[in-house]
């Protein structure tokens, strides 16, 4: 916020100061044409009144004049001393030139004499525009640290008031974070003492036991979920990187998900035969559980995981055979309680905690996670990790 907004006055203060700096360089380069040109008017007003060529009246004298001045006469010849008039101060073929003379700037004016209705000569009028120069020098200098230290100390106040700003922001969310991670730490115990007093009555009643024990798993399963993406959002995950066999951990996710789900999951590779990533194990395991149990409930229980490696990453790609999801699906796939079908029941759907917790876990480990389409129809889903 505190960039954004230095940078949209930087922004304001470039554009007002440079069209302001072009418009006083216009101004004061017309006002310098305008004094050569009066100095040329008067002289040639002097010549007519005179009647005749004459020298200008400080022409026996060092000039100290703003606007030097010289006559000459109709064959080009100068009128007065040669020493009285500078080498440069002579007729030009345009009437308003600019010619350097010892390193500035000289705006130089000629203009045609008449006596009596007669041309008589060309009076050429000097004006050096170093006063011009060194005054834009200045106003760039004030425009360029004025407006840096206006910047800066713009930036500096939006930071203090954005952070003041954002502090109800930030303790709301820390307490969502708190509240969350207390309510599931505190909810497992009641749940191990219900999951504990149903089996013992289970015998009574079977059916309804199986039923109770069923859903007391769910929440116990979600409860675990809440908590690690409560803890994902406060920076306490326990991530422990370090080197890893991801064939083996591949191959043993893909097992226990044919175990614990039913979900047949072929393991490919294109890469070397032995891939080391940087991971954390017990993280690696539940995100790519989460990715095969989202296989199971969407995917058809199907899919093909392929090991790869690209330019330092080592690639894990889940490919299922299911009806895939349409792109506003997919960025919205990740987030907590989303289910692509809400008619879908929670037997059939789960709690829409699983991606979102496999993005929290792999981001952990310094790695990526993306949806896909796969060839032919499905969801793929695309892991991405250091490799070791």
């Amino acid at each position: 916020m505190a960039l954004s907004h230095g940078g949209v006055l930087l922004l304001i203060l470039v554009l007002l100061g440079g069209v302001g700096y072009l418009l006083l360089a216009r101004s004061l380069d017309r006002n310098a044409t305008a004094v050569a040109r009066a100095a040329v008017a008067e002289e040639a007003d002097r010549v007519a009144e005179a009647g005749r060529l004459v020298q200008p009246p400080d022409s026996d004298v060092p000039s100290s004049a703003e606007v030097r001045v010289g006559l000459f006469d109709a064959s080009g010849q100068l009128v007065g001393e040669p020493g009285d008039v500078p080498s440069w101060l002579r007729p030009r073929s345009d009437p308003v030139t600019t010619v350097q003379v010892l390193g500035e700037e000289v705006r130089v004016i000629t203009a045609p004499l008449s006596i009596r209705g007669a041309p008589a000569g060309t009076v050429v009028a000097g004006l050096s525009l170093q006063p011009t120069d060194k005054l834009l020098d200045r106003v760039r200098l004030v425009l360029l640290l004025g407006g840096l230290a206006a910047v800066a100390l713009s930036s500096v106040a939006g930071w203090v008031l954005a952070g003041r700003a954002l502090r109800p922001v930030r303790r709301a969310y820390e307490a969502q974070s708190a509240f969350a991670a207390d309510a599931s730490h505190e909810l497992r115990t009641p749940l191990a003492f219900v999951r504990s007093g149903v089996e013992v009555l289970a015998p009574a009643d079977p059916a309804l036991g199986e039923e109770v024990v069923a859903e007391v798993d769910h929440l116990a399963a979600l409860t675990d979920r809440l908590l690690a993406l409560a803890r994902s959002d406060a920076g306490a995950l326990p991530v422990h990187v370090r080197p890893v066999e991801a064939g083996e951990l591949c191959a043993a996710a893909a097992e226990r998900g044919r175990r614990a789900l039913g979900v047949q999951v072929d393991v490919v590779g294109n890469g070397p035969k032995s891939l080391c990533c940087s991971a954390d194990p017990v993280a690696l395991h539940a995100a790519l559980d989460a990715v095969i149990e989202n296989v199971a409930r969407y995917g058809g229980g199907r899919a093909t995981l392929t090991l790869g490696a690209t330019d330092g990453r080592v690639s894990i790609q889940v490919a299922d055979r299911g009806p895939g999801l349409v792109p506003g699906q997919r960025e919205r796939a990740f987030e907590r309680f989303y289910r692509a079908d809400p008619a879908r029941t929670r037997e059939d759907g789960g709690a829409g905690l699983g991606l979102s917790l496999a993005k929290s876990l792999i981001e952990a480990q310094h790695g990526s996670i993306r949806l896909g389409d796969t060839p032919g129809g499905g969801l793929t889903v695309a892991i991405e990790l250091p490799r070791a």
